[in-house]
Parts: C-alpha cells; sequence; structure tokens
C-alpha cells in the first residue's frame, strides 16, 4: 500500500530575500513504532538583494512526525514525490512538499491480536474422522537428489527410481537438464 502526505510550511527568514539561487531537500525520516518522524532539511543559498555580490547561504530543519496506526512500518520505503517553493513576501519562503510512503501493510486487530493483512489468510476448518493412515500413496514424503551424468536420459531416470514422467515434470524442468544438472526425485518409501 502507497500513501502521499502532503506538507505545507511557511519558512521566515531573518532578513530579506530578493532571490532564491539554489535549494535543496534532504531528510532524514525513520519508522519509529507507529510513527515516521525526523526533518526535513532544506538548504541552499540566496540573494538580500538585487545589487547584493555574495550569496547568502541557509540551511532549516522542519521537524515531522506522521502518525500511522494499524499499519506495520517495518518494510516502508520513504521518498520525496514532489517540492515546490515560492517567495511569499520579503522574508518568507512557503515549501510544499509531497512524500511517498510505500510498502505500507494494514494491520488489523482480532481479539486483540494483530494480524499483518498481507499474510492474512482465511481458514475454513472442517471436522474429518480420525484416520490411523495420514498420508495417501499419492503423497511424496522424501526426496532424492539425482546428478544427471553423461550416460544417462530421462527415461533411464523414470525406471531407476520407479517415477512417472508427470510427477518427474513437477519437480523439474526437464528441458533444462544438462550434464550435472541436479534432478530431484520425490519418493514415497
Amino acid at each position: 500500500m502507497k500513501k502521499v502526505i502532503p506538507f505545507k510550511k511557511d519558512i521566515e527568514f531573518n532578513t530579506d530575500i530578493f532571490e532564491i539561487n539554489s535549494i535543496s531537500l534532504e531528510h532524514n525520516l525513520k519508522p519509529d513504532n507507529n510513527q515516521i518522524t525526523g526533518d526535513f532539511i532544506i538548504s541552499g543559498d540566496y540573494k538580500a538583494n538585487d545589487i547584493a555580490l555574495n550569496n547568502e547561504p541557509f540551511i532549516f530543519n522542519l521537524p515531522v512526525t506522521i502518525d500511522l496506526d494499524n499499519y506495520d512500518l517495518s518494510d516502508v520505503i520513504i521518498e520525496i514525490k514532489d517540492f515546490n517553493y515560492d517567495l511569499i513576501s520579503n522574508n518568507k519562503l512557503e515549501v510544499d512538499i509531497k512524500l511517498i510512503i510505500d510498502d505500507l501493510k494494514e494491520i488489523e486487530i482480532i481479539d486483540n491480536i494483530p494480524i499483518i493483512e498481507e499474510y492474512k489468510e482465511e481458514v475454513e476448518i472442517k471436522e474429518e474422522p480420525v484416520s490411523d493412515n495420514y498420508i495417501t500413496e499419492e503423497e511424496y514424503i522424501t526426496y532424492h537428489v539425482h546428478i544427471y551424468r553423461e550416460n544417462d536420459s530421462i527415461d533411464s531416470i523414470i525406471t531407476k527410481y520407479n517415477i512417472s514422467k508427470d510427477d518427474l515434470e513437477g519437480y523439474n524442468n526437464l528441458n533444462d537438464i544438462t550434464i550435472g544438472s541436479k534432478i530431484i526425485i520425490p519418493s514415497n518409501e
């Protein structure tokens, strides 16, 4: 799941601003429990008036706290989607940032047990009679690994391990077998 979060802020400078020459945006946002916290770091330089020879540097840290209850934040990706700015007065800069938080997993609470939506699975419970034989003839419980040698063929492997070609194909791509390939042989012995 992806969320786009807008962030708008006015930044007030101590001096007048004639022109912004350069500006950059970075962040150090990190997930922390059910929040994303950190700072947007806006830096650059500006001219105070039209006759100024030197550019004045600036840097502002804008603290950010984003509450995201009911989400698993363990694998989120935090990126800046869009960044715009506008000089709205002689000493005030308006910044407009759109943040993307990706790979959010919604958590559903059932009987006080959190369930991450991505792994949530509905299970139907059926009552069946108890049996002494839990494994049917068609189920395989062990596997052999056969290394394909120079004199081997698919037919010789099928004969050697008493297996059908369909069962062998269910575990291996028979078109890609070359000398030295490892072939998985299911067995119910």
